[in-house]
């Protein structure tokens, strides 16, 4: 072989040699732990309409469910409610009122109808909790005015 071969195919090869050596690379890990967790997450209001003179509801005409999401990482979690003591907004009078809500679910789990106090198991995954309130005055009827409480939605 001719010597100035040589030498160019020797240079070409100790050339790539050296650009294949500044070519490294490191790998760069990524990891993950997910805990048991459950949250819950307000999506939207519900509304009391007029049922007669005692009572308000979210059933009632002009009423609408309050909706909530619950995510959970795994299964083992429930879900309940807990009902109000009494309204946060209410016009001046007696408001005193009895509140009993019920619930049901669609999503990762799907139930009818259910008593508020009544705990549903929940699998893995989104739920949506559909919330109706039901307040019956206990003393008078529900004078003219602004009217709010809130409906806790448990997962626990």
């Amino acid at each position: 072989m001719n010597y100035k071969l040589h030498v160019l195919l020797s240079s070409l090869l100790f050339f790539n040699l050296i650009s294949s050596a500044s070519a490294l690379g490191a790998n760069v890990p990524f990891t993950a732990t997910i805990d048991d967790t459950c949250s819950v997450e307000f999506q939207s209001p519900g509304k009391l309409a007029r049922d007669g003179f005692y009572a308000l509801d979210s059933a009632a005409p002009g009423g609408r469910s309050g909706v909530a999401a619950i995510y959970t990482t795994s299964s083992g979690f429930n879900v309940n409610l807990r009902n109000p003591k009494g309204f946060t907004t209410a016009p001046a009078g007696d408001v005193s009122a009895t509140f009993t809500s019920e619930y049901r679910t669609t999503g990762g789990e799907t139930t009818s109808s259910t008593s508020g106090e009544t705990k549903t198991p929940l699998r893995m995954g989104v739920t949506n909790v559909i919330v109706d309130l039901r307040a019956v005055s206990e003393r008078s009827i529900f004078h003219k005015g602004r009217y709010e409480t809130f409906v806790t939605v448990v997962c626990e």
